[in-house]
């Protein structure tokens, strides 16, 4: 029997991450086709740790990562492809030792972090000309590194023509989808309110005080908010800005994926509002996906890469504008609870179905190399 082709994938995770795709597409379903081992990174050891199929790396060693996984015993030579996820530095040197090794280079790109970063900043409007002109030369050294690669893998065709069109690079955009392990059926929540739950980050630059100003105005209204984030004390500052519906929101605490699950599952509607700018509207918000894995429906920016994938039959759509929110609110609060589990139901079978599963991904990632 013919043995497995092998892959290192590169992640800027800490260990234990299970975040994006590394968990159910890399660590998963991947596997039956290749032999997978994943190295991450750890702030908080000094040594090296090889755990099953894992590896666990000290971060300062990040930037010549390839030699000190030569001085470790990991034979690079061993790989038949080498994917490192978002970091160029760790790119820019698994790259200068790809003729070394004998090895394919993919990337990664699952969100442009640097270019949220300058759009945060022009949003502030603290961007000035220098930060201009480093985003600029910032974007030209990733679209040289990008054009070394074998195969591009950025999270929406969107992102790609949007930030890095033109690469000449062979491109299978991998975005966010369900695990057809994972998913389950819709749940009924307890009591009479409408429970929404928000997952993700609370920055300036995703304005999600406009969400808080639009359930401010839902007077008497039933209703309670549930927000998922890593940063749950820059939360709590924000919400402290609205006393008069800060009893009706709670900050939940996930260390896990499975635990992240278990709290959405106890909702009724996902909350995935983002402003409609070039940054968030080249791809499906991520959090969706989990959303969807657990049957309840996405509350979206009406925007045209969301209606690519969705429809008034499984998602809910708004402009981005607090009157619209809390309109559209105040709608989702008096539908009926089999309207809504009927819609989170079409959306999830929509999601397994259309491609954004990871079982049909895998498969179609391993075509994709073998082609190489």
């Amino acid at each position: 029997m013919q043995s497995k082709k092998r892959l290192l994938y590169i992640t800027d995770q800490q260990e234990y991450s299970e975040h994006g795709t590394v968990g159910p597409l890399f660590k998963g379903y991947l596997k039956e086709y290749l032999d997978v081992n994943i190295i991450y990174f750890t702030k908080f050891k000094n040594s090296f740790q090889a755990k099953e199929n894992d590896f666990v790396v000290p971060i300062q060693y990040k930037k010549e990562i390839s030699c000190y996984l030569d001085s470790k015993g990991v034979d690079l030579s061993s790989y038949d492809y080498v994917f490192v996820r978002n970091k160029p530095d760790i790119l820019k040197d698994v790259l200068a030792n790809r003729q070394k090794y004998g090895y394919k280079v993919g990337y990664r790109l699952s969100f442009p972090k640097k270019e949220e970063y300058y759009e945060a900043q022009k949003a502030k409007n603290s961007a000035t000309f220098i930060d201009s002109v480093k985003n600029y030369f910032t974007a030209q050294s990733k679209k040289n590194l990008l054009a070394q690669c074998d195969i591009f893998m950025p999270t929406s065709k969107d992102m790609e023509d949007t930030f890095y069109a033109d690469s000449g690079v062979l491109s299978f955009p991998l975005p966010a989808g369900l695990d057809p392990a994972k998913i389950k059926p819709h749940k009924e929540s307890d009591g009479e309110e409408r429970h929404f739950i928000y997952v993700g980050t609370l920055d300036a630059l995703r304005d999600f005080e406009k969400v808080l100003v639009a359930f401010s105005k839902l007077n008497g209204a039933k209703w309670h908010l549930n927000i998922s984030t890593l940063d749950s004390e820059f939360a709590r500052a924000v919400i402290a800005k609205y006393p008069s519906i800060s009893d009706k929101i709670t900050i939940l605490k996930a260390d896990t994926l499975d635990e992240l699950r278990e709290h959405i599952d106890a909702c009724d509607v996902g909350i995935a509002l983002l402003p409609n700018i070039q940054i968030y509207s080249t791809s499906i918000p991520a959090k969706t996906m989990d959303y969807y894995t657990c049957a309840i429906p996405t509350l979206l920016t009406d925007n045209p890469k969301n209606r690519t994938l969705f429809s008034d039959e499984d998602a809910l759509f708004c402009e981005f504008k607090s009157d619209e929110i809390a309109k559209k609110l105040s709608s989702i609060i008096d539908m009926s609870q089999e309207d809504i589990a009927k819609m989170g139901h079409a959306g999830q079978e929509k999601l397994l179905h259309h491609k954004r599963n990871y079982k049909i991904m895998a498969k179609e990632l391993y075509e994709k190399l073998e082609s190489l």
